[in-house]
């Protein structure tokens, strides 16, 4: 698979509508989860006081993203451009350009999305769901369908913004300053070592909340870190090909089969 962009990285002058567009749309994301969180985890935020009212709470925390989250889009996008990773129909729609549209460009991530959250889904029930009976896919199924569905923006856009746009990206500019390489754009070798090491970052920050669920043994770490690592290193290969459009779409239609259609099979 072609693993370098095929767009010139964008020009010089920070995009600062790319920028608000990216901010309010993790605000948004981040609320969406909001429901289906605390409807999730109602037993576990139910153990001790809440440190202020429920509104107060919800307020603080969406002030704490606001601030979070425009740091990481800035960053990213200075870190993005630099090793060729872009927005390109973001950017197109917001310069009225309408041109750097590809073939594919939603049909092609859409049916990546589905073929990783239908194998997700298809491991976490055939085969890790009965060998950890904790597992919270029972409960998540009991949930309604629309707080599973707003979750998906959450990762779609949040986890993309943070993972590709900014982790994915840093990494590029690290390993490319570590081997001093100064070529337009980097090869394949330093791509996929950063793709793997994001990949890991990734099925490592989901440990602390399996450790909230339930205890750590060897076969729900396999759980947790196997399926987010593939689909990691798929979205990983579709921001660095496509933009972090194609990655975002990807991940949408990733989690809309593992949170919303497969659960359905549990009810």
């Amino acid at each position: 698979m072609e693993t370098t962009p095929s767009r010139p990285i964008a020009a010089p002058g920070f995009p600062w509508k790319l920028f608000w567009v990216l901010v309010v749309a993790c605000l948004l994301g981040f609320a969406a989860a909001l429901p289906f969180v605390y409807a999730l985890y109602r037993e576990l935020i139910a153990r001790g006081p809440l440190p202020m009212p429920m509104p107060v709470l919800v307020t603080v925390q969406l002030m704490q993203s606001t601030i979070v989250f425009g740091g990481i889009v800035a960053l990213g996008i200075l870190l993005a451009r630099k090793v060729g990773i872009e927005a390109p129909i973001l950017q197109g729609w917001l310069d009225r350009t309408g041109a750097r549209k590809r073939a594919g460009w939603f049909s092609i991530p859409l049916l990546w999305g589905i073929a990783v959250g239908a194998l997700i889904f298809l491991l976490y029930f055939l085969v890790f769901l009965p060998r950890i009976p904790e597992w919270p896919l029972q409960a998540e199924a009991a949930l309604p369908i629309w707080k599973r569905f707003l979750v998906c923006f959450y990762g779609a856009i949040n986890i993309e913004v943070l993972m590709r746009f900014f982790v994915l990206a840093f990494c590029l500019w690290l390993l490319r300053k570590v081997a001093r390489d100064r070529s337009p754009r980097s090869g394949p070798g330093i791509f996929w070592t950063a793709n793997i090491i994001v990949a890991l970052i990734y099925g490592l920050s989901h440990l602390p909340v399996a450790k909230n669920l339930m205890p750590l043994t060897p076969t729900v770490w396999i759980a947790v870190l196997v399926p987010m690592g593939i689909s990691s290193l798929v979205f990983g290969h579709l921001a660095w090909k496509r933009g972090i459009e194609a990655a975002m779409i990807a991940h949408f239609s990733s989690d809309f089969i593992a949170h919303v259609l497969g659960p359905m099979i549990l009810r």
